[in-house]
Formats: C-alpha cells, structure tokens, sequence
C-alpha cells in the first residue's frame, strides 16, 4: 500500500506544471468591432470622394421624412451611415477625442434604428444623432471654415431647426428633421466644394506637383 505521503510531492508537482502551463498563455486580444473609417490621405482621390459621397447623402436627404415611420427610420439609418463616412474626411486626417465620441454617437444612433426594436419611437434615437451632428459640423467649421461667413450663417440654421425638435412630435417631427438633414446636407456640400478649391489652389502653387500629392495637413484640414 503506498503511503499518502509519498503522494504528496507528486501532486505537488502536478499542481505546479498545471499553474506554470496557465501563466504562460497570452492574453486574449480586445475585439474592436466597429473600427473608424480610415481617412483618404491623397488629397485627390479625398475631394473625389467626398464629392460622390456629398452627391448621395443629398440624394437621400430630398427622400426625407419618410412616408411612413419605418421608411423613415430607415432613412434616417442610411444618413448616419453616409456621415460616418463625410465626416472624416471633412474633418482630415487629424481628429480629436470629443470629434470621436461625437462619431460614435452617430454610429449608435445607426445602429439603434437599423436593428432596435420597431415597437419603440425612433424620435429621441433621431434626436441624438442630429445634435451630435449639429456639433460635428461646428467643430469642424470652427477649424477649417472659420472665415467662410455664409457657413457660420448655415451653421446657424441648421441648429436652430435642430432645437425645434424638442417642441414637435409625430408627423411634425418627421417633416423638422427633414428639414434640418437637407440643411446639413447644403453645408456638407459647401464644404466639400470649399475643400475642393483649396485643393486645386494648392496643387496650383506646386509647379511640377502632381494631381495625385499628397496633401499637406498644415494648410488643407
């Protein structure tokens, strides 16, 4: 019969082998499930792009509001998505963290009313993203459109139809956030053209540069 003290020391090494095995594995890696859109860093192909994206996301703004709330809420859905999109690359490559929680905010409000429950109003989810992107674009005027008058003026506009979605609600509501999506998609617009000249003066002043330069972020944003 063996004794339990000689299977003491046996356990124990098991024991150890068994610790040793777990320490020694590497940590599992964090999942970012909806990375942020890369930024076009080739100014070229960065107006282009912008200029194609702008073009849809006003396409989609004269579709608004919705004949129905689920029309609605899914246009709505399609215009966070495309400003997921126009908003970086109106911002540049550079960006801040309260332009990324801002960004986020609109990703959440897509999400929200592309798979949220039909059953729940998509009014205060709406509501959200479009303050989010009032803020977004001041942000972004505040930087690189400071002395563009008629876009403070826009800007202006745009907000003040934003704030009145805190006094309407229902068929009202749908027809005020059309309203403010086709004002954000006109300064969207203007600031891509805006952008555009900028870019075209840039590459002007360059003798032998070609269309495709990168730009330089220290004068085009």
């Amino acid at each position: 019969m063996i004794r339990s003290s000689c299977l003491m020391p046996i356990a124990l090494l098991a024991l150890a082998g068994c610790i040793k095995h777990a320490t020694t594995m590497p940590p599992l890696q964090a999942v970012q499930p909806n990375p942020p859109p890369m930024v076009v860093s080739d100014a070229t192909l960065r107006i282009r792009t912008l200029a194609r994206l702008s073009d849809s996301y006003i396409r989609l703004c004269n579709q608004l509001p919705g004949r129905t709330v689920a029309e609605h809420r899914e246009l709505m859905a399609d215009g966070f998505s495309q400003l997921n999109e126009i908003l970086p690359l109106l911002q540049g490559p550079t960006s801040d963290a309260e332009f990324k929680q801002q960004m986020r905010m609109i990703a959440d409000a897509r999400t929200e009313l592309a798979t949220g429950s039909p059953d729940l109003s998509p009014e205060p989810t709406i509501d959200t993203g479009l303050r989010a992107l009032r803020d977004l674009l001041r942000g972004i005027a505040r930087t690189g459109y400071f002395d563009q008058n008629d876009l403070t003026m826009a800007l202006d506009r745009c907000s003040n139809k934003i704030d009145e979605l805190d006094t309407v609600r229902g068929p009202l509501h749908q027809l005020v956030v059309g309203e403010a999506m086709g004002m954000s998609s006109q300064i969207v617009q203007k600031m891509s053209a805006i952008l555009s000249q900028r870019i075209v003066e840039q590459n002007a002043t360059q003798p032998g540069t070609r269309p495709t330069t990168r730009e330089s972020v220290t004068t085009v944003p």
